[in-house]
C-alpha cells in the first residue's frame, strides 16, 4: 500500500481515496489531514508512488531526522522548564551550579539542533 510520511510526526500515512476517487491521507497520532485535489498534484503523487522504491530511502531518512529533531525540541523544553523552576534570584551555591549546568546542557542541545540543520542543508544542496 502506498504511503507518505506525516510532515509533523513522520508516521506512515497510507493513501486513501474519497468518493470522487481523489487521494487523501490522515495521521491518527497527530490529526493532520492532507487532501490532494488538483489534477497536477494527483499526477505528481502518482509519479512519486511509481518511483516508490527510489523514494523509500529519502522518506525513511526524513522520518528519522524528524523524530530526532522532535526529541531534541522536547528535551530543550524540559531543560528550560527546569531552569525556570530554579529561578534566578537568591540562589544557593548548589542552585547556582545546577542552573549553570542546565544552561550548559541547553546550549549543547541547541548546538545539536544546529548541526542537524546544517547536515540537512548540505544533503539538499
Amino acid at each position: 500500500m502506498p504511503f507518505i510520511p506525516c510532515i509533523l510526526c513522520g508516521s506512515k500515512l497510507e493513501k486513501r481515496v474519497d468518493k470522487n476517487s481523489k487521494p487523501y491521507f490522515i495521521c491518527d497520532p497527530c490529526g493532520i489531514q492532507l487532501f490532494v485535489r488538483r489534477k497536477r498534484g494527483i499526477e505528481l503523487l502518482n509519479e512519486a508512488f511509481r518511483n516508490l522504491d527510489k523514494a523509500q530511502l529519502p522518506f525513511t531518512v526524513h522520518a528519522r531526522n524528524l523524530h530526532e529533531i522532535r526529541a531534541l525540541i522536547k528535551e530543550i523544553d524540559g531543560v528550560k522548564a527546569e531552569i525556570d523552576k530554579i529561578g534566578s534570584f537568591f540562589l544557593s551555591d548548589e542552585e547556582s551550579r545546577i542552573r549553570k549546568a542546565l544552561k550548559t546542557k541547553l546550549n549543547n542541545l541547541l548546538s545539536q539542533l544546529d548541526q542537524i540543520a546544517k547536515e540537512n542543508i548540505k544533503k539538499t544542496s
